[in-house]
């Protein structure tokens, strides 16, 4: 596993994050063949849990500004975007991003994820989020990460749980799913709680 210290200000191009079965890494142009099709593919099962695609989000202008835009942010320290590599076949299987990167007295960030549903129940996100974990609490040092989930996503709560984060309340209204406002159940999970992943995970 390697990654920078922060203050060392290395680019999104010099960052990979491994796992035993995964390779998590900022996007590329040349991912685009893998990431319009797990996308294609999953729409009917991702669009009710994110917010709402726009017209083109399947073009490729519409990745290579997605791109541009991601590495924009990395190098501005506001948000940290991976996509999710299987390292037996380097198929991209998901996405976990650091978002909203807040400094000064807060120091914390949101956690964004999403996986391909024929990936599901094999622990994935769950591999990729403790190595995310690890990245944000030690290289850029942030204090505390937020996590929020539809009312309904029982998966995603359970997930969030099994990376160490506590339910702390809930929000009316808070994020626009799918084209509407939706209310959500908040999450965190403060550095010093963090324990790692199980040796067995």
């Amino acid at each position: 596993m390697f990654w920078p210290s922060r203050d060392k200000s290395a680019s999104s191009e010099e960052v990979a994050l491994y796992s035993p079965r995964l390779c998590l890494r900022p996007a590329r142009f040349s991912d685009y063949d893998q990431w319009v099709e797990v996308r294609a593919r999953n729409r009917d099962y991702l669009k009710p849990f994110e917010p709402a695609w726009p017209k083109a989000s399947l073009e490729p202008d519409f990745f290579r500004r997605r791109i541009e835009r991601l590495m924009h942010d990395w190098n501005a320290d506001r948000t940290y975007a991976f996509v999710i590599l299987d390292r037996s076949t380097n198929a991209l299987i998901g996405g976990l991003n650091v978002n909203n990167v807040t400094r000064g007295a807060a120091q914390y960030a949101t956690l964004g994820y999403w996986l391909d549903e024929a990936r599901q129940g094999n622990g994935y996100m769950t591999e990729a989020g403790h190595v995310v974990l690890g990245f944000a609490f030690k290289a850029l040092e942030l204090a505390r990460l937020n996590a929020a989930t539809l009312p309904h996503n029982l998966k995603s709560q359970a997930m969030l749980k099994r990376l160490g984060f506590s339910e702390e309340g809930f929000a009316r209204t808070y994020i626009q799913i799918e084209g509407r406002r939706q209310d959500h159940v908040l999450f965190g999970l403060n550095a010093e709680e963090y324990s790692g992943p199980a040796r067995n995970t």
